[in-house]
């Protein structure tokens, strides 16, 4: 199937109103303690639902991982567990900077770094320095033109939340933007490295096209690596909260009787791990419809499009009442130069796909 860039801008639309969504349930789990809710969350998104989602949709995967090299499927494993640290902090930013200030820090960085740095550094390859290359004509430096943008935009909706601090939004008794930035930033920096997760598995991905897998869903063939290396590190670090704040019992009964049931709660944490692996699931289709030369992008207009619906939730979840004027317009503007990003972004594979069918 040819890659087409602007139906790749679509997929990863829909993969990231996906992600965006997967924190929305957590407000019908208040009963829950923190843990309990990120742990059930985490076993669907990074342990039931990859494993799944591969097996259904890699023809004969377990040949697949016999066909392998191993030491492909354990340095996506690695970077996973590294970046399920960035996972669970990402996370616990959300309690303290709510979801608007969190994602334009967190996906900010994560943008960039994992945007870029892959261009300088492959984990499978070394250094490559194909920074230079992909940017040397003009399909590449409308691209480039396209991601600084992007970041410029990321990092106006940022501003527009610490504006919104200042103003006395968000009842400041809720939110604390001293520990929730910090945490934000852990999980902007340590996030990327999930797009070096990907990168490590690419073996994963030609054994199973090798078996008949689709170019479309190849990418599911990583996910029980990447996605389980995140499982083990949130695994581990809940269960360190659960033996300290002595919350095992919520497992199996609810704190205080209410209208919603136990099993409702469990509904919810499968709704949130399936909105989330959801994204990368959508992920990978627009990945492969962004092209060869400029598939790197994927990252950014994925990070990019985190923000605008996040944002979006954000003002569906009131987080930005009492803040006054002048946030709301900062915020808007924001997103105004994020989709004109995502425009230029999306000409820039298209010009480059269109050159590089032309030779």
């Amino acid at each position: 199937m040819q890659p087409n860039p602007f139906l790749g801008v679509f997929l990863h639309s829909i993969g990231a109103f996906s992600s965006s969504s997967c924190y929305t349930p957590q407000k019908q789990t208040k009963l829950w303690s923190w843990e309990i809710y990120w742990i059930a969350t985490a076993s669907f998104a990074w342990l039931i639902l990859p494993i799944a989602g591969a097996f259904l949709t890699i023809p004969n995967y377990w040949d697949v991982l016999q066909a392998c090299p191993r030491d492909a499927m354990l340095r996506s494993l690695g970077l996973g567990i590294v970046y399920g640290v960035g996972g669970l902090s990402f996370g616990l930013g959300i309690r303290h900077i709510g979801f608007s200030l969190n994602y334009a820090i967190a996906i900010g960085i994560s943008a960039g770094l994992g945007t870029l740095f892959p261009l300088i550094w492959h984990p499978n390859k070394g250094f490559v320095w194909e920074i230079f290359d992909k940017f040397s004509d003009l399909p590449g430096q409308i691209v480039l033109a396209g991601i600084l943008i992007s970041l410029g935009g990321i990092a106006v909706c940022g501003w527009a939340g610490v504006l919104r601090e200042r103003m006395g939004g968000d009842a400041p008794s809720q939110y604390s933007f001293r520990i929730g930035v910090p945490l934000a930033i852990t999980a902007g920096v340590l996030s990327a490295v999930f797009n070096f997760a990907l990168l490590a598995g690419e073996p994963l991905e030609k054994a199973a096209v090798a078996a008949g897998a689709s170019d479309l869903l190849k990418m599911n063939a990583i996910y029980p690596f990447s996605n389980g290396g995140a499982f083990i590190t949130n695994l581990v670090g809940c269960m360190l909260l659960i033996a300290r704040n002595r919350t095992g019992g919520q497992f199996f009964r609810l704190p205080k009787q209410r209208t919603r049931t136990l099993a409702f709660y469990y509904l919810m944490a499968f709704l949130s791990g399936a909105f989330w692996y959801f994204q990368f699931f959508f992920y990978g289709m627009g990945h492969h419809h962004m092209g060869e030369t400029y598939g790197f992008t994927s990252w950014a207009l994925h990070m990019a499009m985190l923000i605008l619906f996040s944002n979006v939730y954000g003002w569906l979840f009131r987080e930005w009442e009492g803040a006054g004027t002048r946030p709301r317009r900062v915020l808007h503007l924001g997103m105004a130069v994020i989709v004109v990003a995502t425009l230029i972004i999306t000409y820039g594979n298209y010009l480059g796909e269109a050159s590089t069918a032309g030779h």
